[in-house]
């Protein structure tokens, strides 16, 4: 398991009713600005003079935004909006790295929810849905080789992609906010397997998913995700009882 970076390590924490507060203000600060995926946001300092609280309380309330996905902090950067701050939000910000117990239940909550999303995404997705998603699946193709990080973008996207072609807006931020609680985590493999093996499976079952919702057959897109979701997870929880 890969260790988990420096702020997530770290119990310190201090004055947690403040960090909360302030971390509800910054969202509210991204609302009124309409500050979009991208944007720049105030430095750790400006925002901290904005709010009459030390640099290090400000910083404690960021990455806390950054463990929920909403921030990101590029040391020797700035701070720049990750999502849009009107998105339901189920990460935790006091959680590190997954406990395996919790990357199961990560999965089981999938399972539940993404073959219901594909199989309605069957139903209603237009040819430019679809059109959309066999976009994603071409790019995902060049990537079953490293560089890890952009596989792992991808499948998150064809993923996010498919749920939201289900039309149903609250179940697809479950859905994003379930595959941003440490995506890494949730991409380990069995030893017995390269990841090349892995990622050719997985993009098998994706070819799967979207050529049913493409023929609308909202029966084997549920199956098909059902599948791949289920093999992932044992794939997963076999590299986690080793």
């Amino acid at each position: 398991m890969n260790k988990a970076p420096d702020f997530i390590m770290s119990t310190a924490a201090p004055r947690p009713n403040l960090s909360s507060y302030l971390s509800q203000q910054i969202v509210a600060l991204i609302r009124d600005r309409q500050l979009k995926p991208g944007d720049r946001l105030p430095s750790a300092r400006d925002l901290a003079a904005q709010f009459s609280v030390a640099t290090p309380t400000i910083r404690e309330a960021l990455r806390r935004l950054q463990a929920t996905g909403l921030v990101d902090i590029r040391h020797g950067s700035g701070i720049y909006v990750r999502r849009d701050a009107d998105r339901i939000m189920l990460s935790n910000p006091s959680l590190g790295i997954l406990e395996a117990h919790t990357i199961m239940q990560v999965l089981d909550a999938r399972l539940l929810i993404e073959p219901h999303l594909a199989e309605l995404a069957a139903v209603v997705a237009s040819q430019d849905v679809i059109t959309d998603l066999q976009s994603i699946l071409d790019m995902a193709e060049d990537t079953l080789q490293p560089p890890r990080d952009r596989y792992i973008e991808l499948n998150y996207m064809l993923h996010v992609a498919i749920a939201r072609a289900s039309g149903n807006i609250v179940l697809t931020h479950i859905v994003q906010s379930l595959l941003e609680m440490h995506a890494t985590e949730l991409h380990i493999v069995d030893p017995t397997s390269s990841l090349a093996e892995i990622r050719a499976r997985d993009h098998h079952f994706h070819q799967l998913v979207v050529s049913a919702i493409a023929d609308h057959d909202e029966s084997a897109a549920r199956i098909a995700m059902a599948d791949h979701l289920t093999v992932a997870r044992s794939t997963i929880e076999a590299r986690l009882t080793q």
